[in-house]
C-alpha cells in the first residue's frame, strides 16, 4: 500500500511517497507493548539520565508525534542520531533558570495589596519563561526536523503477503478504537500535515511497477495495481511509462479511481470510452491508464448486483469515478478481492443467477460446431441454436434437454420453408406453453422460454449476460454477393465487415428473402454472429460486422432485427430451483474443501451487526442463521464483499 503526493514543500525532508504498511509496521511493531508514544520517548530520555524532560515531552508533543520520533530514533543505524537527540536536551538547570529570574522580578514589584494578582502573574511568567527555554532548545528544534524527515525511512514500496497487510491493518485499528488497555492513536489525523502536496504519478507508477518486476522473479501470476487519485500528474504524463515499456505491465491489471466532490459526476458506472467533459480534469488520464476487459469477465458482473451500470459494447475500463467513501470502498474491495481464487467463485455465485461455467462451456461448444444448412433453412438452424442455448441455462430442467438436431427437425416439420416464414412467428410457436403445465407437452413449446424484440443496445446487454439473441437481416442481390465473398476469401474471411464494403449496395432493392443468424459476442467495435453455412465459411462459422447498419438497405422495413430469448426465475418449477440450489451447495462445498481458509473470513450479520467467521453461520447460501442473534437472513453479494 503506497501513499504518494505527500507535501514536501511545507515539510522539508519529507519524501513524496511512502510505503504505508511499512510505516504502520514500525508504529505497531509489538502488539503486546501497551506503552503510549509519550511513554516510549520519555523512557528513552530516562534511560539516558534526562528524566526531567518527561513533562515537556508530554506537553510539547502529541502522543503520535512522540511515537514518530521514537520510531525514527530506533531505526537501525540511528545510534548517532539518538546521541544527538539526547545531547540536545537542555539540562534541568537551564530550563528552570529563566523561571527563577522572572519569579524574583515579579515578587520585587508586587505590592501587598496586589498580592493575589501578583501570585497569578508569577505563575504565568514562570510558564512563559520555561516554555520559551524549551521551545528554543536544540532538542525541540531537532524533534521538528525529525517529524519532517522520519517518513523518509519508508520511501521504498515493499511487497508483502496479503495476510500480513490484513494483520497490520487490524493492529492499527486496535490502536485507533481498540480495547481500553491499548494506547489510542490518531495516526491518520497525524498524517494530515503531510498530505495534499504535488502528485508525482509518473514517478510513483514507475516505483510501483518496479516492485511487481522484483516480485515476479520469485513467482508467476497476475497482479493488480489499484491507483486512487485526482489524475492531475505534476511530473509528466504517466501514460508514457505504459507506452514506452509495455513489458512492465504485461501481467499487471491496472485499476484506477478518480476522486471528486461532484455527486452528479460520479454515477456507479463502468465506461467503455471517455466522455468529452473529462478533458477538463484528470479523468481522461486515469481512464486511459486503466486496463480494458470484457464486462462479462469477473469481477465486473458482481458490480451489477450492487447497482453499477455496464456499457452495452461488451468491454469496459477498470475505472470508476467516486465521490463517497462508501462507493470507493465498494469498488476497490471488489477489484482487490477479485484476484483471490477463493473469492472468485463465491462472488460470482452470489452476484449472478445461474452463471455456472458449464453454461458458457456448452454455449461455446455450440458456437464452435456451427451447423451447415441444406436449402433455405437458416431460420430453423438459428432458432434451434438460441432455444438450445437458452434451455441449457436451466439446471435440472423438467423434461430434459432436446438436442439442437431435435429442435431443428421439429421446427422444419411445423414450419416448412416458404418466403413468408417469419422469425417472430417461429419463436412465438416455440415459446408458447400452458403456464399451468410444468413439462413439455405434445404440440406445446419449449417451457419456460420467452422472447421479445429488442434494439442493438438491449441485444448487447443480453449477450453480456449470456443470453442468446437471434438476429435477422436483408440485403440486395449485389449486397449478398459482397457479403458472401468477403467471408469466403482467405484475405478477409476473419476481418470485420464495415460500411465501406457495403455502402454502394444500400440503395438497391432488398431481397425479400432474409437471413437468420445468432448474435454470440460483442465488443466496442463489432458484433460477432454464428452463421449456419458450415465451419469452412468465415472465421470457422462466425462473422463480424462493425454495426447493424452494415447489413441494412435504405428501406426501413428491412432493418436488422434482434430477438432476446430468456426466462424468468418464477417460471421455474420447484424441482428446477432445488436442482440449482443443490448444484450451488456442491460447488461451495468443493471450493471450501480446496480453500478451507475461505470459511475463516468474518461476515457481519445484517440484523445484530456482529461479526463471526463464515463457518459459524448455519443454514445455506440462500438462508443463513447468525450464531449470535439466531436471526435468519438471505445472504447478499455485499455481505461476502464486506467479509473479503
Amino acid at each position: 500500500m503506497g501513499l504518494f503526493g505527500l507535501n514536501s514543500d511545507t515539510n522539508p525532508g519529507c519524501p513524496t511517497q511512502i510505503d504505508l504498511c511499512s510505516v504502520i509496521e514500525a508504529l505497531v511493531s509489538d502488539p503486546s507493548d501497551r506503552r503510549t508514544g509519550h511513554d516510549l520517548l520519555a523512557g528513552l530520555a530516562k534511560k539516558n539520565d534526562r528524566t526531567h524532560i518527561e513533562k515537556y515531552i508530554r506537553t510539547k508533543l502529541t502522543d503520535d508525534g512522540a511515537r514518530f520520533i521514537y520510531v525514527h530514533l530506533q531505526q537501525k543505524g540511528r545510534e548517532s542520531r539518538t546521541e544527538e537527540f539526547i545531547a540536545s536536551i537542555p539540562s534541568d538547570e537551564t530550563i528552570e533558570k529563566p523561571g527563577k529570574q522572572v519569579r524574583r522580578a515579579m515578587q520585587f514589584t508586587a505590592s501587598t495589596s496586589l498580592g493575589e494578582i501578583a501570585g497569578s502573574l508569577v505563575d504565568s511568567a514562570m510558564h512563559i519563561g520555561v516554555g520559551s527555554a524549551v521551545d528554543n532548545s536544540d532538542a525541540l528544534s531537532l524533534t521538528r526536523r525529525i517529524q519532517n524527515e522520519w517518513l523518509a525511512d519508508f520511501a521504498t514500496f515493499v511487497p508483502r503477503p496479503v495476510i500480513d497487510v490484513v494483520d497490520l491493518l487490524t493492529r492499527l485499528q486496535d490502536r485507533i478504537d481498540g480495547p481500553s488497555d491499548v494506547p489510542k492513536t490518531d495516526f491518520l489525523e497525524a498524517l494530515r500535515r503531510y498530505l495534499y502536496g504535488r502528485t508525482p504519478m509518473k514517478h510513483s507508477l514507475n516505483e510501483a511497477l518496479k516492485v511487481f518486476g522484483e516480485f515476479d522473479q520469485s513467482t508467476d501470476g497476475q497482479h493488480v495495481l489499484l491507483l486512487v487519485s485526482d489524475g492531475l500528474s505534476t511530473d509528466g504524463n504517466p501514460l508514457q511509462i505504459l507506452d514506452e515499456a509495455p513489458e512492465k505491465t504485461s501481467n499487471v491489471t491496472i485499476v484506477t479511481v478518480f476522486l471528486t466532490s461532484d455527486r452528479d459526476a460520479a454515477p456507479r458506472r463502468i465506461y467503455d470510452k471517455p466522455l468529452s467533459a473529462w478533458e477538463e480534469d484528470g479523468r481522461i488520464t486515469l481512464f486511459n491508464m486503466a486496463s480494458k476487459v470484457s464486462v462479462a469477465a469477473h469481477p465486473i458482473p458482481v458490480l451489477t448486483t450492487l447497482g453499477w451500470q455496464l456499457p452495452s459494447s461488451g468491454e469496459g475500463a477498470l475505472f470508476a469515478t467516486v465521490c463517497s467513501a462508501t462507493a470507493l470502498e465498494e469498488f476497490c474491495s471488489i477489484m482487490v478481492s477479485a484476484r483471490f481464487e477463493s473469492a472468485d467463485v463465491l462472488l460470482d455465485t452470489l452476484g449472478r443467477w445461474n452463471t455456472d461455467d458449464y453454461v458458457e462451456y456448452e454455449q461455446e461448444r455450440t458456437r464452435n460446431t456451427p451447423s451447415r444448412q441444406s436449402g433455405p433453412t437458416c431460420y430453423a438452424h438459428a432458432a434451434a441454436a438460441v432455444v438450445y442455448m437458452a434451455l441449457l441455462r436451466i439446471v435440472g430442467r423438467v423434461g430434459g434437454y432436446p438436442t439442437i438436431r431435435e429442435i431443428r427437425t421439429r421446427i422444419m416439420g411445423e414450419f416448412p420453408w416458404n418466403s413468408s416464414t417469419g422469425c417472430d412467428e417461429v419463436l412465438a410457436a416455440l415459446t408458447k406453453w400452458d403456464r399451468n403445465l410444468h413439462a413439455t407437452h405434445q404440440g406445446g413449446g419449449y417451457r419456460p422460454l420467452r422472447f421479445r424484440e429488442v434494439d442493438e443496445t438491449e441485444a448487447r446487454y443480453a449477450v453480456i449476460h449470456r443470453r442468446p439473441v437471434l438476429a435477422t437481416f436483408h440485403l440486395s442481390e449485389d449486397g449478398w454477393n459482397v457479403f458472401t465473398q468477403h467471408f469466403k476469401s482467405e484475405e478477409t474471411r476473419k476481418a470485420t465487415l464495415e460500411h465501406q464494403h457495403m455502402d454502394e449496395h444500400r440503395f438497391k432493392s432488398p431481397d425479400k428473402v432474409g437471413h437468420d443468424v445468432v448474435l454470440v459476442r460483442c465488443n466496442p467495435t463489432s458484433l460477432i454472429f454464428l452463421n449456419s453455412w458450415g465451419k469452412s465459411w468465415g472465421d470457422e462459422g462466425l462473422f463480424s460486422i462493425s454495426d447493424p447498419t452494415v447489413l441494412e438497405t435504405e428501406d426501413p422495413a428491412y432493418r436488422m432485427r434482434f430477438y432476446d430469448i430468456f426466462w424468468f426465475q418464477e417460471d421455474l418449477t420447484e424441482a428446477e430451483c432445488a436442482a440449482y440450489n443443490a448444484k450451488i451447495d456442491k460447488l461451495l462445498r468443493t471450493h471450501s474443501e480446496k480453500y478451507p481458509s475461505i470459511l475463516l473470513l468474518e461476515a457481519k450479520c445484517p440484523r445484530c451487526r456482529q461479526n463471526a467467521p463464515i463457518v459459524k453461520f448455519t443454514g445455506s447460501i440462500r438462508m443463513a442463521q447468525c450464531p449470535h442473534c439466531k436471526a435468519k437472513f438471505k445472504p447478499e453479494s455485499d455481505h461476502i464483499r464486506q467479509a473479503l
